[in-house]
C-alpha cells in the first residue's frame, strides 16, 4: 500500500502544540522551580541585578556542615571589586575577614552571603544572610536574597515568610512582588502568582521580568489572549532578551498567528543564535501551511483534559 504524505496544517500543527504542551507538563524546569511549563516557553527569571540568584549558581545539596570560608585582609571597597569581577571565592575570603574585624556590621555579612550564594555554597549563605537579619532583623535586602536561596532549594514556605516580612517593611518593592511571584508559580498558585506579578506590574510599568514572567503563567492558564499584550511589552522593553521573543512566539502560536509567531521565534534568534528551544519552535510553525491566518486569530486552542500548573526569576525566571 502506497504511503500519502501529509502537508501540516494549521489546526493539525494546533493539535500537536496541545500534545506537545500536555507532554512538557510532565517533565521538569530549570533549578529555580519543577514545574509545568508551555513546550519552550521559558520563564526569564533571572534579573540583571546584582542581588538575583545567579544565572548559573548550582544549589547546594541538602545536609552537611557549612563551609569554613578562607579569610583574606582586604576593605569593603575591595570586596565589592572583587564581586563585581564576578571573582566570588576572592570576594567571600574578602567578606570573610571583614565580617570577624566588624562582626556588628550587618552589610559585611550581607556581601559574605551574597559571594558565598554566587561560589554555589547556599549553606554558608544561609548562615550569613541569617547572621546580617540578627544584626538588623529590618535589613530587606537580606530577607529578599535569603528568600531566593530558599527558592532554589524548594523551600518555598520559609522563602515565602521571609518576602512576606521583606513586604511589610518595604510595601513598594518590586523585587518583593515578582519573587512572590515566582514562589506561587512554583507551587502552582496560579490565582496567587497573577496577583503578584500585576503588583508588581503596578509598582513599576516598566518591569520586563514581570510582565515575561506573568504572561507564562497565564500561557500555562490557557489564557494566551491575556498573555499575549504581556509578552509584546515585555520584547518592546528587552529586545536583547530572547527568552522574551521565544515565549511571545508561543502566546502567537496558541492564537493562531503563525506568520507572527515565526518572526517572533526569528526574533529569539536573533539576539541568540545558539537558543535551540527557539529553533525548534521556528521549525515548527514554518512547517503550517500557509493561507489566512487572521480567521484563527484570538481563538483558544482546545481545552486539554487536566490543567497545567513553574521560574524566573524570580525572579528567577528568572528571575527575576
Amino acid at each position: 500500500m502506497r504511503e500519502r504524505t501529509m502537508r501540516p496544517t494549521r489546526h493539525a500543527t494546533a493539535a500537536l502544540l496541545l500534545v506537545a504542551f500536555g507532554a512538557g507538563a510532565c517533565s521538569k524546569t530549570d533549578d529555580q522551580s519543577r514545574t509545568k511549563t508551555a513546550p519552550n516557553a521559558v520563564q526569564a527569571k533571572r534579573s540583571p541585578d546584582t542581588g538575583e540568584a545567579g544565572r548559573t549558581t548550582p544549589a547546594d545539596g541538602e545536609g552537611g556542615p557549612v563551609t569554613v570560608v578562607q579569610k583574606a585582609t582586604g576593605s569593603f571597597a575591595d570586596g565589592e571589586a572583587a564581586y563585581r569581577a564576578k571573582q566570588y571565592d576572592q570576594a567571600m575570603a574578602i567578606f570573610a575577614g571583614y565580617a570577624e574585624r566588624r562582626p556588628g556590621n550587618a552589610w559585611g555579612h550581607y556581601m559574605l552571603a551574597l559571594s558565598a550564594w554566587k561560589s554555589g555554597d547556599a549553606k554558608k549563605a544561609e548562615f550569613a544572610f541569617e547572621k546580617a537579619l540578627s544584626i538588623d532583623p529590618r535589613h530587606v535586602k537580606s530577607l529578599v536574597n535569603l528568600g531566593r536561596v530558599f527558592i532554589e532549594q524548594k523551600r518555598y514556605e520559609e522563602a515565602i515568610a521571609r518576602l512576606e516580612r521583606a513586604g511589610e517593611i518595604d510595601s513598594q518593592s518590586v523585587e518583593v512582588q515578582r519573587l512572590l511571584g515566582r514562589v506561587y508559580h512554583a507551587q502552582r498558585r496560579t490565582d496567587d502568582a497573577v496577583q503578584a506579578y500585576r503588583r508588581a506590574i503596578e509598582l513599576n510599568e516598566g518591569d520586563a521580568w514581570s510582565m515575561n514572567n506573568l504572561g507564562l503563567v497565564l500561557l500555562e492558564a490557557k489564557r494566551a489572549s491575556e498573555a499575549l499584550p504581556l509578552l509584546e511589552r515585555a520584547v518592546e522593553l528587552r529586545r536583547n532578551v530572547p527568552e522574551f521573543h521565544n515565549n511571545l512566539g508561543m502566546a502567537l502560536e496558541h492564537t493562531g498567528r503563525f506568520k507572527a509567531a515565526a518572526s517572533a521565534y526569528s526574533g529569539a534568534l536573533s539576539a541568540d543564535p545558539g537558543y535551540a528551544k527557539a529553533k525548534q519552535n521556528l521549525a515548527r510553525v514554518e512547517a503550517v501551511k500557509g493561507g489566512p491566518e487572521e480567521a484563527l486569530a484570538g481563538e483558544q486552542p482546545p481545552q486539554t483534559v487536566g490543567t497545567n500548573g513553574d521560574g524566573p526569576s524570580d525572579d528567577k525566571t528568572a528571575r527575576k
